[in-house]
């Protein structure tokens, strides 16, 4: 219970101490025997009411009235803001349950030197250094007999931070050696959050470096033989980004990029180039009868036939949208070209796709126009893509299912 410690109608300020007594500065400690002290509630250890926003001091002594005159000694202290609550613990064995399994995050332990045998209190003090390892807590040893005082070694060794005779003790000394022990906790346990919070970043960063390491030698080390597949990769890469998704064939940006850079190669060749455009008819007819997806095989079988029959590598076929695909044939002229464009309405005839809505024939048909020019620096890059679409108009006005050669080819 806390009661004793936080009472009602009191507004203490930091580092406060209740100081209603006329007798602050007499020795408390000086005849434990002969003391008449006020009655005061233990905080029991299994407590829940203690919480994070506390300091936490444990009192380990086997005198009960050394328990009582600290707390009445401390009562009300406040520090920075945060209640200093006080633990009771009657032996070492009772407080070493108090530190390692209640209240792991006590401030302080005001510790007697001699409880249930000599050595308890030293023993303690080895156990929460060495096995807990728990160097922010601070121990301040008190005792009551003079002649069994620790020697220095041992107060070095052991890390305890203070050691008091009781009959040394006055309230202002021991409200000093409480606060002076609080800072140093306080300080400490900052020190320790950064030194946590530099440990993990200092972790991130070498295994981010470690990360980086292992990916710079993996890249190092196949660099030479990974260099070939990379390429071959990124022209796969290319030639997806160019592809036509429902056909596989060349999409319009593939045609685009393709017909400028043979007309430029082949300007500086002085060498022909044609390009035929090819329309199949009645397609929305066929969409109409047959439905969407019907449409979607008819272009795709087109449009490979048409591809299967381009045995050259430069030559070309692609969407040119819609039922509309377009062939680019380099280093060729144009009785060559009407040659393939034959080549490709016999193949596309055998494809035998009855068309009953076509009003040229009961199978699927094509209007195909051609030109052909030699690139120069005169004639407009898509002069040759306007001839070959009048030519299809004209093959379409005539009647379709035919071939027209542009007039100015």
């Amino acid at each position: 219970m806390l009661s004793n410690l936080t009472p009602e109608n009191s507004n203490p300020k930091n580092n406060q101490i209740d100081t209603s007594s006329d007798e602050d500065d007499k020795i408390i400690f000086h005849d434990e025997d002969d003391l008449v002290l006020e009655a005061t509630h233990n905080l029991d250890i299994n407590s829940q009411e203690l919480v994070i926003d506390k300091w936490k001091v444990i009192i380990a002594d086997d005198d009960p009235d050394v328990h009582r005159a600290t707390q009445i000694a401390l009562k009300n202290l406040i520090f920075e803001g945060k209640l200093v609550v006080f633990l009771s613990a009657y032996s070492a064995e009772e407080c070493k349950r108090l530190i390692t399994d209640i209240h792991p995050d006590a401030a302080l332990v005001l510790l007697d030197v001699v409880m249930e045998t000599n050595n308890a209190g030293l023993n303690l003090v080895k156990y929460i250094r060495e096995e807990l390892n728990n160097h922010q807590i601070r121990i301040i040893l008190r005792t009551g007999h003079p002649g069994e005082a620790p020697e220095e070694s041992v107060i070095l060794n052991y890390d305890i931070n203070d050691y008091k005779l009781k009959i040394e003790l006055t309230r202002q000394n021991l409200l000093t050696t409480v606060l002076a022990s609080l800072r140093a906790y306080r300080d400490i346990t900052i020190i320790e959050q950064q030194k946590i919070k530099l440990a993990q970043a200092f972790k991130n960063l070498q295994k981010v470096q470690l990360q980086l390491e292992e990916y710079t030698y993996t890249l190092e080390k196949k660099i030479a033989d990974r260099t070939s597949a990379l390429e071959l990769a990124n022209r796969r890469l290319q030639r997806l980004a160019q592809i036509d998704g429902l056909t596989q064939v060349a999409n319009r940006r593939c045609f685009d990029e393709y017909w400028l850079q043979q007309w430029n190669m082949l300007q500086q060749e002085q060498q022909p180039i044609s390009l035929m455009l090819i329309d199949i008819d009645y397609f929305k007819h066929y969409n109409d009868h047959y439905g969407h997806l019907a449409g979607d095989e008819c272009l795709r079988q087109v449009a490979q036939g048409i591809s299967n029959l381009l045995m050259r590598p430069q030559d070309l076929v692609a969407r040119y949208g819609g039922e509309e695909f377009v062939v680019v044939l380099p280093h060729t002229q144009i009785e060559g070209a009407k040659k393939v464009a034959e080549q490709i309405m016999t193949v596309i005839e055998d494809l035998n796709l009855t068309h009953v809505k076509s009003l040229v024939s009961d199978r699927i048909t094509l209007s195909i126009g051609i030109s052909c020019v030699v690139p120069n620096s005169n004639l407009l890059v898509d002069m040759p893509i306007s001839l070959a679409d009048k030519a299809l108009y004209q093959a379409k006005r005539e009647g379709r299912n035919r071939i027209v050669l542009a007039l100015d080819s």
